[in-house]
């Protein structure tokens, strides 16, 4: 750019957080909230419109104690005050929801808030099942998300066929909550390793689930292991090619084993799959190198 040409204004766009859905009354606990609030983060990773932006990235500082996740996600009513949360994290958009399992069907109860306009949050309630991979839920769900003035563009990268069982649901959402809590914990450093057994009961209970593998691998990552949790990252995307989660994990296994050539690749395909700045993902990767000692 020449020095008599001004810059375009980058507008931030926003960010959404789902939060873990909480069983409704009469609901014991289980992982099922939580692999259901994992699957939609999912969705949203993907969502071009969005700043990209995950739950697990602020856990600390939305539930600073073991505790107050664990409570929250056992039912204790929704979030005090969302509308400060949203201005502490400077995060617009919140979804909450709760849901309760009627045999091998799944009702779901959500409300997403708009926490800039302050507006009554816009709610949903679904019934899903699992045996058709999780897609007529998302049918339903997109057609909602574009009455919120959140519409998909392109939700092609957003209906991979999600093999996974209500079993498998479970055992993922207890996988993820161990990982949570070790971010809480212990801050999430490389050094402090993490009972993976609800990561390979999920794993193993649904093997074709893109979310049991992709979940492994990070438990995997977390824990150092970063040779397995390539062999996972890449079981998760053998069964979703543009799932960025499994993506980025490739991505961050690469920097860490100092292979350029293969971060840069796995940084444009994540960048790629939301249709971001090609070039910002290159530079992101080339800054890591350069700050490396």
């Amino acid at each position: 750019m020449t020095p008599d040409k001004k810059r375009t204004p980058c507008i931030q766009q926003p960010k959404l957080i789902v939060m873990p859905f909480q069983p409704s009354d009469g609901q014991s606990f289980d992982g099922t909230g939580l692999g259901l609030h994992f699957f939609l983060g999912n969705l949203f990773g993907v969502h071009g419109k969005l700043t990209e932006c995950w739950f697990g990235w602020r856990v600390k500082k939305i539930f600073p104690e073991i505790h107050l996740l664990k409570n929250y996600c056992r039912g204790n009513g929704p979030f005090s005050d969302i509308q400060e949360l949203g201005r502490q994290e400077q995060v617009r958009f919140w979804l909450e929801g709760q849901y309760r399992q009627k045999g091998e069907e799944i009702l779901l109860s959500m409300v997403l808030h708009d926490t800039r306009e302050g507006m009554p949050g816009s709610q949903i309630q679904l019934s899903m099942g699992v045996n058709d991979k999780l897609l007529g839920v998302r049918a339903v769900f997109f057609d909602w998300l574009a009455s919120c003035r959140l519409a998909f563009v392109d939700s092609e990268n957003a209906n991979w066929p999600e093999q996974i069982s209500v079993k498998g649901l479970d055992y993922l959402g207890r996988a993820l909550e161990t990982l949570y809590l070790s971010y809480i914990q212990k801050g999430g450093t490389e050094t402090d390793k993490i009972d993976l057994t609800w990561f390979y009961r999920a794993s193993e209970t649904s093997k074709d689930s893109y979310l049991t593998q992709d979940l492994l691998g990070w438990g995997l990552y977390k824990n150092g292991e970063f040779t397995k949790a390539e062999t996972a990252f890449t079981s998760a995307l053998e069964h979703n090619p543009a799932g960025i989660g499994a993506l980025s994990g490739m991505m961050w296994c690469a920097l860490c084993a100092n292979n350029r050539e293969k971060a840069v690749h796995y940084a444009l395909a994540k960048a790629g799959c939301r249709g971001g700045d090609l070039e910002k993902a290159r530079a992101f990767v080339d800054k890591r190198f350069a700050d490396s000692p």
